[in-house]
């Protein structure tokens, strides 16, 4: 299939669970992938993943702090050396924390997951948006949550951080609507995901929302068969 033919994607968190899906679908669908990462024991289990399956010029991984400005700017500046331009941004990166009150939450607790959740999707759309607008053309999807949209109690930190990218999607999409770049966001509910499994052993797995799955909607928000959605946030929630 050829949904993002010959497209650049930077896939921010790209090696982990949900982003060797996301890579592993846009490979798939004829794009190629620009993938910083900071989580060395998740590069061989992408590479595994891509192994004799795509072309290694279609993929290029590269270790960034993606909470640091000029480690940013440098990737960016690295991948459209390497692959001539960026027409699509996914955010993945992000983390998760919770279980006290606000009243018991420390300051650090509380700016860390601001730190994880939103500072690097708002540093990889500054650096790239202007790559985007000079060629008129991108498509950026971010991860809110559930949680980001409903809140919840003793997650308070995590549900507003991720609340904040609904925000932060509605704005930037409204900056740059004119230069043909769509913004859009996902709110997943728990994730299929081993770690999750471990984590949940109890749950009821099966109900969960699939990487593979998630993919597939992120695919079609970032292809040429989206044509007007933008400022949105698509639930995907699975049966959880």
């Amino acid at each position: 299939m050829d949904l993002l033919k010959n497209r650049v994607a930077v896939i921010t968190g790209g090696t982990g669970a949900l982003g060797r899906a996301v890579s592993e679908c846009f490979l798939e669908e004829g794009g190629r992938v620009a993938v910083p990462w900071i989580v060395e024991a998740e590069v061989p289990m992408f590479n595994d993943r891509m192994a004799n399956r795509f072309a290694s010029s279609d993929i290029f991984l590269s270790k960034v702090d993606l909470g640091d400005e000029q480690q940013v700017a440098r990737f960016v500046d690295e991948t459209v050396r390497k692959m001539s331009r960026i027409d699509i941004l996914i955010n993945l990166v992000g983390g998760f924390w919770g279980g006290k009150t606000i009243a018991d939450t420390s300051i650090a607790e509380w700016q860390s997951m601001f730190d994880l959740n939103l500072k690097p999707t708002f540093l990889c759309c500054r650096a790239i948006v202007p790559v985007m607008q000079k060629n008129k053309y991108g498509r950026i999807v971010s991860v809110s949550s559930r949680t980001g949209l409903l809140g919840a109690g003793e997650f308070a930190a995590y549900a507003i951080a991720k609340g904040a990218i609904k925000t932060f999607t509605a704005s930037l999409a409204e900056e740059v609507l004119n230069d043909n770049v769509l913004v859009n966001a996902i709110a997943p509910s728990t994730i299929d995901t081993e770690a999750n499994r471990k984590a949940m052993p109890n749950a009821k797995h099966e109900n969960w929302v699939k990487p593979e799955h998630i993919a597939r909607t992120i695919a079609y928000l970032c292809s040429e068969q989206n044509q007007i959605t933008s400022g949105a946030v698509v639930p995907v929630y699975g049966r959880a």
